[in-house]
């Protein structure tokens, strides 16, 4: 029976919970705002499926991943404009659809719930930056894969670990991509902080864009709609939000050692953001948005090069330079501690709770940054 001592040593895969053949597994968030499995002991019936399948106590029953085989700097002209990045991930997905596969990924429900959906490639564009609910995704990849279809599974290198983990064997027609992860915020904190913000606003959120590249690809905006039309707009180090997930601060605890980033998931494909471009290849430095695609596998070799998208190899070490999600531990943060001891007591105040953790962004940083994004603007400007 699957039991949590020690929290981050759990990365909230539900892998577990999709093995129990009892069902007697469920997912109970805590205080932090992070959901980990509790099993009931009157139904177990003691088999050890869970720790089994589960990536951290049982890491020897995942495949071996081979690393980065090749990395490239690539974009999607024709996707490029409603993505996070350089759009690679809704040509991945088309592919896979066209072929009769089912394309799995992250996705709004609505602006306070992030899950993983089936098929829908517009709701998957775009980052979001909480940890996002499984439902009966392992379950439903299984299924397709066992009819001969080809599944495409999207999500964070511990999602694809948990999903590797609950499958035990590898299926030719399973497709799996991980993102280049920085770490998760808790969807319980997200929740709340869309509360603070429909109270600070006046009004219900529609829309929300963690980033929002009217401001630019590199200095991109924190950007909510309002139901009454209203863009509001914060920067990346002006929103408590994305200041405390950029200063690591609210990531769950098995995000400052894992296990699975930098290609170690197992995935065939890994995607990120190519933010060396300015250094490494500065005449694809457009401000447009530039993906990193490391092909993990042969497979994901093959994939890549089947697409029908800008390419250019790039080494290893460019490709992943200046991305957090390729580097190894994170230290934890000394005020984290703090601020989750406080947060239950934030109530309405959570706003400011937040803004009061922010480490200001030193002046040189500042000065870089405003430099970088007028110059942006003067090109565009330029080029009209």
């Amino acid at each position: 029976m699957i039991k949590i001592k020690d929290n981050s040593l759990c990365c909230g895969c539900t892998a577990c919970v999709a093995a129990c053949p009892v069902q007697c597994i469920t997912m109970k968030r805590d205080i932090e705002g992070f959901d980990y499995p509790f099993a009931n002991p009157d139904l177990c019936i003691g088999c050890g499926k869970c720790e089994a399948v589960c990536p951290i106590l049982s890491p020897d029953a995942l495949p071996v991943g081979t690393g980065m085989l090749k990395t490239w700097a690539a974009r999607s002209d024709a996707d490029e404009a409603g993505s996070s990045s350089g759009g690679i991930f809704p040509v991945l997905a088309r592919d896979v659809l066209e072929k009769g596969g089912t394309v799995f990924g992250a996705a709004f429900l609505d602006v306070r719930t992030v899950g993983h959906v089936e098929d829908d490639i517009q709701a998957m564009k775009g980052s979001k930056y909480v940890q996002s609910d499984l439902f009966s995704s392992f379950e439903d990849v299984r299924s397709c894969l066992e009819q001969g279809r080809q599944a495409l599974f999207s999500g964070t290198p511990c999602q694809v670990a948990g999903l590797k983990g609950y499958l035990e064997k590898d299926y030719p027609g399973l497709v799996t991509v991980d993102c280049a992860c920085h770490g998760v915020p808790g969807p319980g904190l997200w929740s709340g902080y869309v509360d603070a913000l429909e109270e600070r606003h006046g009004g219900h959120i529609v829309k929300v864009e963690f980033r929002d590249k009217t401001t630019g690809w590199r200095n991109y905006s924190f950007t909510v709609t309002m139901d009454d039309g209203r863009r509001i707009a914060s920067g990346k180090d002006n929103d408590p939000y994305m200041a405390l997930f950029l200063q690591d601060i609210t990531l769950r605890p098995s995000c400052y050692n894992c296990r699975f980033r930098c290609s170690r998931s197992g995935s065939d494909i890994t995607l990120g953001d190519f933010w060396n471009v300015g250094k490494a290849m500065p005449k694809l430095n457009d401000g447009k948005g530039l993906n990193v695609i490391s092909a993990n596998s042969r497979k994901g070799m093959d994939i890549v090069a089947s697409l029908n998208i800008r390419l250019e190899e790039v080494p290893v070490n460019e490709a992943i330079a200046e991305n957090g999600g390729f580097e190894g531990d994170i230290p934890v943060p000394a005020s984290r501690a703090a601020f989750f001891a406080g947060l239950p007591n934030a109530g309405k105040n959570l706003y400011s709770y937040m803004k009061g953790f922010v480490r200001r962004t030193p002046l040189h940083k500042r000065i870089y940054r405003s430099f970088h994004s007028t110059m942006s603007e003067l090109k565009k400007q330029l080029l009209k």
